[in-house]
């Protein structure tokens, strides 16, 4: 509620108060809390209330711009999701595997070292193993070459959809600064015909402007963050099949010395 010293009546706000406020209203109302927000400027604090708007009522105000942005943040969401998953099933739990095939690569029992990497063979690194297990009587340099052949054919499956989600971190910026650069003209166009007498006539055009340049910078942080956490992952993977198959082709020879 509002007071309005002219009619002196109370008129209810055409907008609600956040909630977070609205919690410590209800608080003071309630005798849990003896805090309780006021506003001292008799009213023009929450008259504000009313042309504060939210960022789902902000979007529309950006011109068409905004929708390429949306579409790119969308876009980049359901890859981030489908590469989390995949990566991480990818490369969980593989410790205990390893040494699993160790044990059985040590005492030569090629069949039981196949047969587990044919278990998880959903996973890169059980079939980086059972490429160098199917060479085993190969020499050391042919064996390390076969594995790093498999460890090369498992990278483009593991980098699938990163560079497209590092050309999007790149765009939406680019389209946030197309927007800016069109509400500007826009802008300037409202100053040419119209001058600088009324400030509302040119806020469309600054509002474009801004709302573009807000959407493409919170699209694109997002986006390069999870690009980065994204490519660790997948070298840590990578680096993980290296070492598993050089700590294979090692027991391997051990094997063949202790013979």
């Amino acid at each position: 509620m509002i007071y309005s010293d002219k009619s002196q009546r109370l008129f209810a706000l055409s907008k609600l108060p956040s909630w977070h406020m609205a919690r410590k209203i209800r608080a003071y109302m309630s005798g849990k809390s003896r805090d309780v927000p006021i506003d001292i400027s008799k009213g023009a604090a929450l008259r504000q209330l009313t042309h504060s708007l939210s960022l789902m009522e902000e979007i529309p105000r950006g011109g068409p711009i905004v929708w390429p942005i949306i579409g790119i943040a969308v876009l980049a969401v359901l890859i981030i999701l489908e590469r989390s998953l995949y990566l991480f099933r990818k490369g969980s739990n593989i410790g205990a595997f390893a040494d699993a095939v160790y044990g059985h690569a040590a005492k030569e029992e090629w069949e039981k070292c196949a047969e587990l990497c044919e278990q998880e063979r959903e996973r890169p690194v059980p079939r980086v193993l059972l490429a160098g297990i199917k060479g085993h009587e190969m020499e050391r340099e042919d064996m390390e070459n076969v594995l790093q052949e498999a460890i090369l054919n498992e990278v483009p499956g593991l980098e699938r959809f990163l560079s497209t989600l590092g050309m999007l971190a790149a765009i939406a910026p680019l389209l946030g600064l197309l927007g800016t650069v069109t509400g500007m003209i826009k802008t300037f166009h409202v100053i040419t015909y119209y001058g600088t007498g009324d400030p509302r006539m040119m806020s469309a055009g600054i509002s474009e402007a801004l709302v573009t340049t807000m959407l493409g910078l919170t699209a694109a942080i997002p986006i390069m963050v999870f690009h980065s956490l994204l490519s660790r992952r997948v070298e840590n993977i990578i680096a993980q099949m290296e070492e598993k198959a050089v700590t294979l082709v090692n027991i391997i020879c051990k094997t063949r010395k202790g013979r």
